[in-house]
């Protein structure tokens, strides 16, 4: 199917939705698609490849803690996915709990480009994220925060590049880390979008995303569409959650990452762009800290694969969770909304934050290898 073909079937779906739920009410919430997050400061780290990666600070409120958090996302994704709204929005939470938290935008998204900006035939490899883009930030965060060391979230794609960048060196800084949703070995019948699943249209170089996204998903959140199940799960997600993620948060993904990550589902394994590195062969060389978390109904990245790459795990100091009924949470949580659901302040926040409290104070982490509680560069700055 063409690309026009796809938008123009988005739009039908919008078109549909939106007289189901009445022009007056349809106008007021796209009105609160437009938003301000809550960052202090902008930064801007420069990679050794050129590249410019924009970081934004939320800076620690009360009595700072030792070391900063910095948190990416995953694939067509954004950093919007951790401030979208004030009551779900992780970095707020962690900056009010005396975190310096950076939300990051990788290459490729957002104003994280080189200095002749978003040029159509611009790629950009997993390899380039392992290599520099993580590195880079969190190297930047610990410069701008006075730290020596700092902590990486990963939301899917993020994580894994956290395990990769461990596995291959290419940051000392890092404390230890939070997963969410990241299996180093993703099933085919996983729901992928790009990769698995639908939009798979291609245009110049890219994975073209961002246009149904922008036009068809703020009215499938409204109407709680089952067609948002692998991303946001609607029983989970206030809809202008999701609506504002999809209205501008979504960007067209590299053709040259995207058939990378389906060489990996074909082949099962996780491996560099040349394929000299192998890295979900080597999981048992990560050294770091990890809290990994699983959601039990992510269509995505399903909790068995997430729960795989935590058994192969040979870190001392490693902790499972997942954020599902069958584990005393409320609800079975989906891929974004095991950060950004409603439920997430109340039951995921509050563990993220207990084992970042943790890992502040203890020296020389040691093996816990448990499962988680039941929850009854250089840089520059504007701001």
């Amino acid at each position: 199917m063409t690309f026009a073909r796809n938008v123009a079937a988005g739009v039908g779906m919008a078109t549909l939705a939106a007289g189901a739920v009445g022009g007056m009410k349809l106008r007021g919430f796209y009105r609160d698609l437009s938003f301000e997050t809550g960052e202090d400061e902008r930064l801007y780290a420069e990679t050794a490849d050129g590249w410019k990666i924009c970081m934004y600070r939320y800076a620690a409120r009360g009595e700072r803690k030792p070391f900063p958090v910095v948190a990416s996302h995953g694939f067509a994704g954004s950093r919007l996915i951790w401030d979208l709204t004030p009551s779900t929005s992780l970095a707020r939470h962690l900056s009010e709990a005396g975190y310096d938290f950076y939300a990051v935008d990788l290459r490729g998204r957002g104003e994280s480009w080189p200095p002749g900006g978003p040029v159509s035939d611009l790629q950009w490899s997993f390899d380039d994220f392992v290599n520099h883009d993580l590195p880079t930030a969190v190297a930047a965060a610990c410069n701008r925060s006075g730290s020596e060391q700092a902590f990486w979230l990963g939301l899917e794609m993020s994580g894994q590049a956290l395990y990769a960048s461990s596995i291959s060196g290419t940051t000392k800084q890092l404390r230890g880390g939070i997963t969410f949703g990241s299996p180093v070995l993703t099933p085919p019948e996983a729901k992928v979008p790009g990769i698995t699943a639908p939009p798979q249209m291609r245009r110049k170089g890219r994975v073209l995303f961002r246009a149904g996204s922008h036009y068809a998903g703020p009215l499938l959140a409204l109407t709680g569409s089952s067609e948002l199940e692998s991303s946001f799960r609607p029983s989970n997600a206030d809809p202008i959650v999701p609506a504002r993620y999809l209205f501008n948060g979504i960007p067209d993904e590299s053709t040259l990452l995207a058939d990378q990550f389906s060489d990996w589902v074909a082949n099962d394994t996780m491996r560099s762009l040349d394929h000299s590195l192998v890295w979900s062969d080597r999981l048992d060389e990560i050294d770091l800290p990890l809290l990994v978390m699983a959601a039990a109904r992510d269509l995505q990245r399903p909790a068995a694969a997430v729960r795989s790459t935590f058994d192969a795990l040979s870190c001392a100091d490693k902790t499972y969770i997942e954020a599902g009924t069958a584990d005393g949470f409320s609800i079975d949580f989906g891929h974004d909304d095991l950060v950004a659901g409603k439920a997430s302040p109340g039951e995921i926040f509050p563990l993220i934050r207990d084992w970042l409290d943790e890992h502040c104070t203890i020296s020389n982490p040691t093996g816990s290898n448990r499962t988680g509680p039941d929850p009854t560069g250089e840089a520059t700055h504007d701001g």
